[in-house]
């Protein structure tokens, strides 16, 4: 197939792109910078639906990949004027492009953050975690964050074309992203800049928050596969498979880089950002759709990206 991937020069979407061309897909990045690992590269402005209207209709787009957006929850809290313009006026033009383009699929870049705005209420007498899934609805308060309103107005408008206009949509909701070609701010990028640069690793709170973390190649098969007919307008939670609490992440990189020290501080910063606890988000969906599931353990998945920031990032 044709396909462009959008914001296909950061993080994810560089790893999308390496899967897709894996796969035997032709690969349209459109960014403003190139990494060059796409077959063609577009500098183009997700928010122009006349440009990229005119790229994917001259590359004959099939599908289309959204991952350009603000994907910093504190940026979109610092400014949260352009992560409103990047991740809900983005993703309508992206789906309006797509539907003047006549491209088959639109398959929008989500987050788990989605599960900030539902019931997490235990009902009395319950057990164990509340299981989330794909069913579980939004409240009429929200999500608490600009990050999660501008994320879940995204989806919406997926159906929204969907049923108006025909125009066909995946969901992909990710877990926390990790893994060679992190961008700064994410914690482990941030845990492991600190440890090469001889300076504690900063934990927010305690360190007994937890989080499940998903290895960024787990991510990018998942878009491969959302590709089969099974996946048109569904929506998939692409969670990591257990529970780590942010000290252990902190200690493993340790383990990894053979050095490294940690204190615990507190950040108002991080005020809305969402809470794992007493809630369990489910991947069966996704299993049960598209055979998918993470298979990258915590500990190999950090020794890869270590490996990556020692090769990589020291070396600059």
């Amino acid at each position: 197939m044709n396909i462009t991937v959008t914001g296909g020069s950061g993080f994810i979407g560089s790893h999308v792109i390496d899967a897709l061309r894996n796969e035997g897909h032709s690969v349209t990045n459109i960014d403003m910078v190139d990494r060059g690992n796409a077959d063609t590269f577009e500098k183009a402005d997700i928010r122009d639906v006349d440009q990229i209207t005119e790229v994917l209709t001259r590359n004959k787009i099939e599908a289309v990949f959204n991952l350009a957006a603000v994907a910093n929850a504190r940026q979109a809290l610092d400014d949260p004027i352009t992560a409103v313009d990047m991740n809900i006026k983005g993703a309508a033009v992206v789906l309006e492009a797509a539907r003047r383009a006549s491209v088959q699929r639109v398959v929008m870049a989500s987050t788990v953050w989605y599960f900030n705005a539902v019931d997490r209420s235990i009902p009395e007498n319950h057990t164990g975690p509340k299981i989330l899934d794909e069913t579980s609805q939004i409240l009429p308060e929200g999500g608490g964050h600009i990050y999660t309103t501008s994320k879940i107005a995204a989806e919406l408008l997926c159906h929204d074309f969907q049923k108006l206009y025909g125009q066909e949509f995946t969901i992909l909701r990710f877990g926390i992203p990790y893994g060679p070609r992190m961008w700064p701010g994410l914690a482990l990028r941030a845990f492991m800049d600190n440890v090469f640069s001889d300076k504690p690793i900063q934990i927010f709170g305690d360190g007994s928050a937890l989080r499940r973390f998903v290895y960024v190649e787990d991510i990018a098969k998942a878009h491969c596969l959302a590709l089969s007919d099974a996946a048109i307008n569904q929506t998939y939670n692409l969670e990591g498979e257990r529970d780590v609490t942010i000290k252990e992440l902190a200690e493993t990189v340790t383990k990894h880089a053979g050095k490294g020290t940690i204190e615990y501080v507190i950040d108002a910063s991080r005020r809305g950002e969402l809470v794992m606890d007493s809630i369990e988000i489910s991947n069966a969906k996704a299993e049960r759709d598209l055979g998918w599931k993470p298979e990258t353990q915590l500990d190999e998945g950090v020794r890869r990206a270590v490996n990556w920031y020692q090769s990589e990032v020291l070396k600059q």
